[in-house]
């Protein structure tokens, strides 16, 4: 095992010894379509930049979520709108490596999505324990992009790009087989069989090991894409996936794209979330800057 897969192995070993585990308290919840046709939400007034919390009504209650508006500098440049991956507290960490504001000067209209349960360690960990609390999670934050879709529009912005990381990556990919609404999607270390990372991958330990022998029938059912999104035109669609990734493994969410070409760098999970220049040039390549 490469050094990078040796990384994602101790840091998933080391989290769920301490962390709280997923499903705890059961597996069942509505299909991610139904899931998502229970989510209402509006989205606030921005009229400047910075963070902006929202209430969402789901069927699993309602959930506080929220965004940023990092960058807005005209309706004549594209935008991009970003998501965190999972138990990413502070929630803007990843981001800020990518989009170095202060450093760089990127011409683009930023957002940031904060999901559900990402406003500190705890409330991540109390959120997790229900299939139907995840996939409500995953749903709100999809519904919150495609708002965002709508006020870009709706500023005349002509180019949108969404892009996410690992839990951004997936909520990336179903905003496009939901909606399809913005012009470029940029995946990154992610794919289309969520439930391969918690039945099959080294992430599996993070999920109580009952549920997980009892429940992967209703696991897989809530949470692989696959065959909606192969019913899907993916020419707007540019995955990239992580060489020695131990919780989105290659070969397994390579599959899961089916004709849908992937680039692929040298790391891990752990390492590729942290490869900001490369993540960076994924995306700004595919948003035209």
């Amino acid at each position: 095992m490469s050094i990078h897969g040796a990384i994602d192995t101790l840091a998933v070993s080391l989290g769920s010894r301490f962390m709280s585990k997923y499903f705890r308290e059961g597996a069942e919840s509505k299909s991610m379509a139904e899931t998502l046709a229970g989510v209402n939400l509006e989205l606030p007034e921005m009229d400047s930049e910075g963070d902006y919390d929202l209430t969402a009504s789901t069927l699993a209650g309602e959930l506080n979520a929220g965004v940023r508006l990092a960058q807005w500098v005209g309706a004549d440049d594209p935008a991009v709108i970003y998501h965190h991956g999972a138990s990413e507290v502070p929630f803007d960490y990843g981001f800020k490596g990518i989009f170095p504001l202060r450093k760089m000067d990127i011409r683009a209209n930023l957002f940031l999505v904060r999901a559900p349960f990402h406003r500190s360690m705890k409330e991540f960990q109390a959120g997790i324990r229900s299939l139907a609390n995840v996939t409500a999670m995953l749903a709100v934050s999809v519904c919150l992009i495609e708002h965002l879709v709508k006020y870009c529009r709706a500023k005349d912005v002509n180019r949108i790009m969404i892009a996410g990381t690992s839990l951004g990556g997936f909520i990336t990919n179903l905003h496009h087989i939901h909606y399809n609404s913005a012009n470029v999607y940029t995946p990154l270390l992610a794919g289309l069989a969520m439930d391969d990372a918690y039945l099959v991958s080294v992430y599996r330990k993070a999920v109580d090991p009952q549920v997980r022998e009892n429940s992967s029938g209703q696991i897989k059912a809530a949470l692989n894409f696959e065959a909606d999104f192969s019913g899907k035109d993916h020419c707007n669609v540019f995955p990239l996936l992580a060489r020695y990734d131990q919780l989105i493994r290659l070969e397994r969410q390579k599959e899961s794209y089916g004709e849908c070409p992937v680039s692929v760098i040298n790391k891990g999970h752990t390492t590729g979330a942290l490869a900001y220049g490369e993540l960076r040039r994924h995306i700004l390549e595919h948003i035209g800057l």
